[in-house]
């Protein structure tokens, strides 16, 4: 009986592997990348098992491969992240305010709770309070999050005048709860909140609400004007304009549905707004009544009511 030829599967590799490191790379360090490649996932654990590896010969070749620039370095962090298991420790304290004076001395003495403690001052400006000590630690030890990261905390709380440590408190719950416990995950955490707090200012500034501020509705809809309708500021305060030249006042709600339809429509710069959103023309070729792809009946129709002028939507 004749039997069928089977043809091998195959595993892409980066040209890099072979043209730069074949010859310099450990046996070990191209056993990790080949096994990544072909899993196309990064576990240490899963690694270790298939190659008979301890995790520490693993970590190490990943980390080559993320200096030679194979690897991704966020993946390759969370991963180890993922991959180290917390060491049993003692019944732990139940919060800040119940660490005892004895325990705070204990721990403070540790080179990362000194690091933190005195690099936390410096971003501050000024001496911790004992109730911030008793919570950095606390968060250090209990929380596990590393001194590092912590410290990125601080540091944008302060950058953008979020000093209070009740603030810095919750933003570090936040992180634990949500699993932000590396540098590169603190990192992208923070270039997101920055790029959100730089559009959101922009809007502020465009539309003369320094003194008012925004609400979370407002901040969700400049959200899906940036990020879902893929706008500028530019297209965003030609809205506002129309918008308060239309009703006299600002409107979130009305700024949004202009912006919606101009996507509908494909207008996507102001030049396109002023050649496909424009006044009709009169009979005498001067500009008539104002004819643009959305009204104030029809936005009222929709369930849009026009607000007061100390309205905040």
């Amino acid at each position: 009986m004749k039997t069928e030829n089977k043809l091998p599967s195959y595993v892409a590799v980066p040209a890099d592997i072979i043209d730069k490191h074949l010859k310099t790379a450990s046996g070990v360090y191209l056993k990790v990348v080949l096994y990544v490649l072909r899993m196309n996932e990064i576990n240490v654990t899963a690694a270790a098992e298939a190659l008979g590896l301890p995790e520490s010969d693993i970590e190490e070749a990943l980390r080559y491969w993320v200096t030679a620039g194979i690897l991704p370095e966020g993946e390759v962090s969370a991963a180890v992240a993922r991959s180290r298991k917390p060491e049993p420790k003692p019944p732990g304290i139940a919060s800040p305010e119940a660490m005892t004076a004895g325990q705070f001395e204990e721990l403070s003495g540790r080179e990362e709770v000194k690091f933190l403690l005195t690099t936390a001052e410096q971003l501050m400006g000024r001496p911790l309070s004992s109730t911030e000590q008793k919570g950095y630690v606390f968060f250090l030890e209990e929380y596990g999050l590393p001194a590092d990261v912590i410290v990125m905390a601080i540091d944008f709380c302060c950058m953008h005048d979020r000093k209070n440590y009740r603030y810095i408190a919750k933003m570090l719950t936040g992180w634990h709860d949500e699993g932000i416990n590396t540098h590169p995950l603190a990192e992208e955490y923070i270039r997101t909140q920055s790029a959100r707090l730089s559009r959101e200012g922009e809007v502020v500034e465009a539309f003369g609400l320094e003194k008012r501020g925004l609400t979370t509705a407002n901040r969700k809809q400049i959200a899906h004007w940036y990020q879902d309708l893929g706008y500028n500021i530019e297209m965003i305060r030609m809205a506002y304009e129309r918008t308060v030249d239309q009703i006299g006042q600002v409107s979130f709600p009305y700024i949004n549905k202009i912006l919606e339809n101009w996507h509908a429509l494909g207008l996507k710069t102001p030049e396109e707004v002023l050649t496909g959103d424009t006044p009709k023309k009169g009979k005498d070729g001067k500009n008539g009544q104002y004819s643009p792809s959305y009204d104030i009946q029809a936005f009222s129709q929709q369930g849009f009511d026009l607000p007061d002028m100390d309205d905040h939507s």
